[in-house]
């Protein structure tokens, strides 16, 4: 398919050039499962973390993105290109949700931001709870990755991973949010740092 074959050549372009432009590190990358359902979940400290971690993991990547950012089409279609699916902010958007999980029962791998939106110091959110409702009903592994660094021409930026993790069905939905987050923060403490602040 097209679409396919658009989506590979422009994994395959931009992964290098974000290897060099902002001199990535990665660790454990190897060790993500390559088969069946998958929630991929990062601290979130800058724009770029969307395209930069879906080129990095070794499999196709969906990820939600803001509806607003599709209202200017060239730049719909070249995030659409990269598997990026609206969402509207601040209130339970049932169509992403439905499609979210549609792509989970297909065998796919979502990446995920629990906290919901970017963080200005790289302290970590508390995780919202549209996460676990995917975990819950499509049975589908976690995998955290922590980012820290900052951005820019040979900043220097590193992303780790950790191993694969699932949620019991029987966990209350806050204690498994309080979860996601600390697996987060173990890759993140592993990177050693805190994110963007780091450097300030």
């Amino acid at each position: 398919m097209f679409a396919d074959w658009m989506y590979a050549l422009l994994k395959g372009i931009l992964r290098p050039l974000f290897i060099v432009t902002f001199k990535i590190r990665t660790d454990g990358f190897d060790t993500i499962p390559k088969k069946g359902p998958l929630i991929v979940i990062c601290n979130h400290v800058s724009g770029f973390d969307p395209p930069v971690v879906g080129t990095l993991i070794p499999r196709p990547v969906y990820f939600m993105t803001k509806v607003e950012l599709f209202r200017f089409r060239p730049f719909a279609c070249f995030i659409s290109a990269l598997h990026a699916y609206p969402v509207k902010r601040g209130t339970p958007d049932r169509k992403s949700l439905r499609y979210s999980l549609s792509l989970l029962s297909d065998g796919q791998t979502l990446l995920i931001f629990p906290e919901g939106h970017r963080t200005e110091t790289g302290e970590l959110q508390p995780a919202r709870s549209g996460t676990v409702f995917l975990t819950k009903h499509s049975k589908a592994q976690l995998v955290p990755v922590g980012i820290v660094g900052e951005y820019g021409f040979r900043r220097g930026i590193r992303y780790y991973v950790g191993r694969a993790f699932t949620i019991p069905n029987d966990m209350p939905t806050l204690e498994a949010q309080y979860l996601l987050i600390a697996k987060i923060k173990e890759q993140m403490d592993r990177a050693g740092g805190r994110g963007p602040s780091e450097n300030r």
